[in-house]
């Protein structure tokens, strides 16, 4: 409740906690005083009636704010709801042709409500929605929300660009990748991901991949991220996943991910490429290729000797990853060595082996 009334909320606290505490500074001072017999009864009732009723109007001050902002925030969403459902009828019949466009500038309910649509919408239709955000000028709008202002507010506009999903805000969305801020970054790259998806021109799509590409290993993005960004790419995933394969300096958190996202989404134009990776030096690694070959359902010849030495790794994850992958040999070669890691030290692996 506090989202967009946090400076309001701030001014009221300072504002209780001095009713607090000046009262209460003053009867510290008068207690002292007493101790060394330089304070009067009277006036240290006074000032103990003070500070209670100055702690009683601060609690009350605090408790009526956040009451009464509650009770405004309600207010205030229940009418914007209604708007937007007005404007969702309205988008509606101006895709029919049944009713005329807005002139001008569009207000905040009417964006929300071309941002449903454009969720929800495919096809044509969808194509049509982003050209009415574009022709009203709230992509650039929003494009400048994203870039200055209060964290709230460029978090909002990069959540409805990363809902509009229009092909021109990329540039703008991948400048955020590298942001001091790493709300702003994470929220900047999943944006940039959604869009690189609506993205149809190849070439753009590679440029975009690449850019989006650069932006995280700048920024060094978490592992767990970069799978996000690479799972929310969808159609453009091969272009962002070849980029970051092909990295000079790839980072292991992005290796880890790109291989990762071959394997969930099965993407068999790289199959080659993960067999170098079978054999990196760092064992996570490793362990991302075993997965990827795993899932894609083929074993490329030239990795049948790497599976097999993997088998009997020193690390127990490698081995279980391993045993995944070497279900792909041959049907013979395959049932004999898994047989030899029925009887391996780790329970997983003999359990994976079994399985």
């Amino acid at each position: 409740w506090r989202r967009y009334g946090d400076i309001a909320f701030a001014t009221v606290f300072v504002v209780a906690i001095s009713l607090e505490a000046i009262p209460l500074g003053f009867l510290t001072w008068t207690l002292a005083g007493g101790v060394f017999g330089r304070s009067g009864g009277a006036r240290l009732g006074s000032i103990l009636l003070g500070a209670v009723g100055s702690t009683a109007a601060a609690l009350l001050l605090v408790t009526t704010y956040v009451l009464a902002y509650q009770h405004l925030s309600a207010v205030h969403e229940r009418v914007r709801t209604e708007r937007r459902q007005a404007w969702v009828s309205r988008w509606l019949g101006v895709l029919s042709g049944s009713m005329p466009g807005p002139a001008g500038a569009l207000d905040p309910e009417a964006v929300d409500a071309l941002l449903a649509l454009r969720e929800t919408l495919r096809g044509s239709e969808s194509s049509r929605i982003a050209e009415l955000l574009e022709r009203h000028g709230a992509v650039r709008s929003l494009e400048r929300s994203a870039q200055h202002g209060r964290l709230s507010a460029r978090l909002d506009a990069i959540v409805a660009l990363s809902n509009a999903r229009i092909p021109s805000a990329l540039l703008t969305l991948v400048n955020g990748v590298y942001d001091s801020n790493d709300l702003i970054s994470v929220a900047s790259a999943r944006a940039a991901a959604r869009t690189l998806a609506r993205v149809e021109d190849l070439f753009d799509r590679d440029r975009g991949a690449a850019a989006l590409a650069r932006a995280m290993e700048s920024r060094g993005l978490p592992y767990g991220i970069v799978e996000e960004v690479v799972a929310l790419s969808e159609e453009a995933a091969t272009s962002l996943i070849a980029v970051l394969l092909l990295h000079d300096r790839a980072r292991v958190p992005t290796v880890r991910a790109a291989l990762d996202g071959i394997g969930r989404l099965k993407l068999l134009i790289f199959a080659e490429d993960v067999v170098p990776f079978l054999t990196h030096p760092d064992d996570e690694v490793r362990a991302a290729a075993l997965r990827a070959v795993s899932r894609l359902g083929f074993l490329p010849v030239s990795s049948h000797g790497i599976v097999i030495s993997a088998l009997a790794d020193d690390v127990d994850f490698i081995r279980i990853h391993a045993v995944a992958a070497a279900r792909l040999l041959p049907r013979p070669h395959a049932l004999a060595f898994l047989s030899d890691r029925l009887g391996d030290r780790s329970w997983w692996v003999r359990r994976a082996a079994a399985d």
